[in-house]
């Protein structure tokens, strides 16, 4: 019997539904921008812009988890997230996961391990709104592949970076526990 992708096997725990949700919603932003802001239709293929939205979405649910955790459970969490992907596409996700988390946190992805997610604690105390805008810069400049933006790729980061933070609250208030009556 052949062995069984341990992403099939992950997909009801917290990690697998963050990857699962983030796909699903960056697939969902696609369809609506499309119709709204149509000079997307001039960056790469759909397939590398929902890869890097679904990034944008984990990293950001990721960040806020570690803040409402205060970091608590959060190596298991990354580790869940990292084991989550699927095999066939696990090193592609998990490098972008990795180039994000490096540019928010201003580190040298060299010092990361190959399927490491590092800690977003020194993004505790950053407003939202300026992750908001990393995160689209970020979006923007990997599916426009400029080194600079310009003015019309700054309405379409300011589009993506608000679309992965709101998918991520969605993603959180998923995962947190139903009171208790």
């Amino acid at each position: 019997m052949p062995k069984r992708d341990q992403s099939f096997e992950s997909k009801n725990t917290p990690g697998g539904v963050i990857t699962g949700r983030a796909f699903n919603y960056a697939c969902s932003f696609y369809d609506f921008a499309n119709q709204k802001y149509p000079e997307l239709k001039q960056y790469p293929p759909e397939k590398a812009r929902g890869t890097l939205l679904q990034t944008a979405i984990i990293v950001s649910t990721l960040i806020m988890l570690e803040r409402r955790s205060g970091g608590a459970g959060r190596n298991e969490l990354h580790d869940d997230v990292s084991r989550s992907f699927a095999h066939a596409v696990r090193q592609r996700k998990l490098s972008a996961v990795q180039d994000l988390s490096c540019f928010l946190l201003q580190l040298n992805r060299g010092d990361l391990k190959a399927d490491a997610i590092p800690s977003f604690a020194g993004l505790a105390n950053v407003p939202d709104e300026k992750l908001v805008n990393s995160i689209g810069v970020w979006l923007a400049l990997a599916v426009a592949k400029k080194p600079k933006l310009e003015e019309p790729d700054l309405k379409i980061a300011a589009a993506m970076g608000r679309s992965a933070w709101t998918s991520a609250t969605m993603i959180v208030r998923m995962l947190q526990p139903k009171p208790t009556s």
